[in-house]
């Protein structure tokens, strides 16, 4: 009888670490090998899909700055985490950011740049001579960028 209690402990607490442990499975960035089973039924082909959401003025002029002060964006076109960052930014805005493509996959790759700027998940901003990684909110790229601008940010 005590063998059965002892051996459903075990297995309730088995299955409890193996919950948590999928939980925590979702990450804030994508890792550089992180192509996992979901992402690839998702996203079949190797080009990121569009980016739908429009910009706003305050997009558009946080983009040129960002330009301006030559930050860059890089990223995966398989993950989702670089799809949201660009939506943030809507489509005209997004179209003026330096984006890196990090997969040898992905269209105008450049992993050479990745591999030399110490990558190891996506997005992962620079700039200023600084990397920030995950997707950052429009508020916070201001204020890591130094942007003073209207701050009206609609996505």
């Amino acid at each position: 009888m005590k063998y059965s209690i002892i051996t459903g402990l075990l297995a309730a607490t088995l299955t409890l670490f193996t919950t948590i442990a999928k939980a925590q499975e979702t990450p804030l960035s994508c890792s550089i090998n992180s192509q996992n089973s979901i992402t690839n039924k998702i996203l079949k082909a190797e080009k990121a899909p569009p980016v739908k959401n429009s910009s706003g003025a305050a997009e558009i002029a946080l983009a040129k700055y960002l330009k301006t002060i030559n930050a860059k964006m890089y990223g995966a076109f398989w993950c989702p985490h670089c799809h949201h960052q660009q939506e943030l930014f809507g489509k005209e805005a997004w179209t003026t950011i330096t984006y890196i493509e990090c997969d040898p996959k992905g269209t105008n790759p450049r992993p050479d740049l990745c591999k030399q700027a110490k990558i190891k998940g996506f997005p992962t901003w620079e700039i200023k001579g600084k990397t920030y990684s995950g997707t950052q909110s429009l508020e916070t790229l201001a204020q890591i960028s130094g942007y003073k601008g209207k701050r009206n940010f609609k996505n």
